[in-house]
C-alpha cells in the first residue's frame, strides 16, 4: 500500500514533467508566431498528473492507497495556503488570473478544479482498465521517492531560509536541497532491480521542462537586462535541475556499487 502510494506520486511527477515540456514547446511555437499562449493549456498539467496518480494508486494499491494519496494531496494543498496568503497580501488582495479572485475562500476552492477533475478521471480510468499482476515498477518508485524528498526539502527551506536569507543564499540552499533529494532517490534506486537504468530515465524526464522552457527562456534574456545582484541567483536557478539529475544517477550508481563490494570484517 505504501509503495503503491509512492508509485502514484511518482506517476504524477513524471507526467507533470512530460506535460510541462509539451506546454513549453507549444509556448515556443506560439511565441514564434507572436501569438499569446492559450491559458487553457496550463490546467492540463494538473489534470494529467492527478489523473495518472489516482489511476496508479487505485489500480495498484486499491482504495486504501487512493485514500492515502488523497491525504497527500490534501496535505500539499494545506502546505500551499501560507504561500498563497503571502502572495495575496503582497499583491494587495488581488490575484488577477482567469476564473476569479483566488485570494478569497471561494476563489481558492474554485482554483482547485483541475486537481479534482484529474482525480475523477484517474478513478474512472482505473476502473475501466483491466487489473494487472503484482510486481515492482522501479521507475515509479524512484520518481515517487524523488518527489517526496523534494517536497520535504522545499518545506524545510520555506520554514527556515526563505523568509530571511538573501537571494544568493536562498538559491544555494535550494540547490543543496535538490542535491540531497537526488541522493535520497538514488539510494532508493540502488535497492531496486534495474535501478540505475530507471534512475537515468527519471533524471532525463525531470530535465524535459528545463530543456523546453527554463533554458530557452534564460538564453533569450540579455545579460544587460539582469541586475548585477540577480545574476548569481539566476545562474544557480538554471544549473539546479541538471545538477540534481546528475546527482540522482551518480548516487544510484555509487549506492548500488557499494551494496556488492565485500566488506573487510577482519
Amino acid at each position: 500500500m505504501v509503495w503503491a502510494t509512492v508509485s502514484a506520486i511518482g506517476a504524477a511527477f513524471l507526467v507533470t514533467a512530460v506535460v510541462q515540456a509539451a506546454v513549453g514547446l507549444t509556448g515556443e511555437a506560439f511565441q514564434a508566431l507572436r501569438s499569446p499562449l492559450p491559458f487553457a493549456l496550463f490546467p492540463l498539467v494538473t489534470i494529467a498528473a492527478s489523473a495518472a496518480a489516482a489511476a496508479v494508486a487505485l489500480g495498484v494499491g486499491g482504495p486504501i492507497a487512493l485514500a492515502v494519496y488523497l491525504g497527500y494531496v490534501a496535505l500539499g494543498v494545506a502546505l500551499g495556503i501560507p504561500g498563497r496568503m503571502t502572495f495575496c497580501g503582497r499583491s494587495g488582495g488581488v490575484f488577477p488570473l482567469p476564473g476569479g479572485d483566488q485570494c478569497t475562500v471561494v476563489g481558492f476552492l474554485a482554483s482547485l478544479w483541475p486537481l479534482l477533475v484529474g482525480i475523477g478521471l484517474g478513478i474512472a480510468l482505473a476502473r475501466a482498465m483491466p487489473a494487472r499482476g503484482t510486481g515492482i515498477n522501479p521507475l515509479l518508485r524512484i520518481a515517487g521517492g524523488y518527489a517526496l524528498a523534494l517536497l520535504a526539502v522545499s518545506q524545510v527551506w520555506a520554514a527556515t531560509v526563505a523568509q530571511t536569507a538573501s537571494a544568493l543564499t536562498s538559491g544555494l540552499t535550494i540547490a543543496a536541497g535538490a542535491a540531497a533529494a537526488s541522493v535520497a532517490a538514488g539510494v532508493i534506486a540502488a535497492q531496486l532491480p534495474r535501478g540505475i537504468r530507471s534512475a537515468t530515465i527519471v533524471a532525463g524526464i525531470s530535465l524535459l521542462p528545463w530543456l523546453t522552457f527554463q533554458l530557452p527562456s534564460a538564453l533569450r534574456t540579455p545579460a544587460s537586462a539582469v541586475p548585477a545582484e540577480h545574476i548569481g541567483p539566476m545562474l544557480i536557478s538554471i544549473a539546479i535541475q541538471p545538477i540534481a539529475a546528475a546527482f540522482l544517477v551518480l548516487s544510484a550508481a555509487v549506492a548500488a556499487r557499494s551494496r556488492f563490494i565485500p566488506r573487510d570484517t577482519a
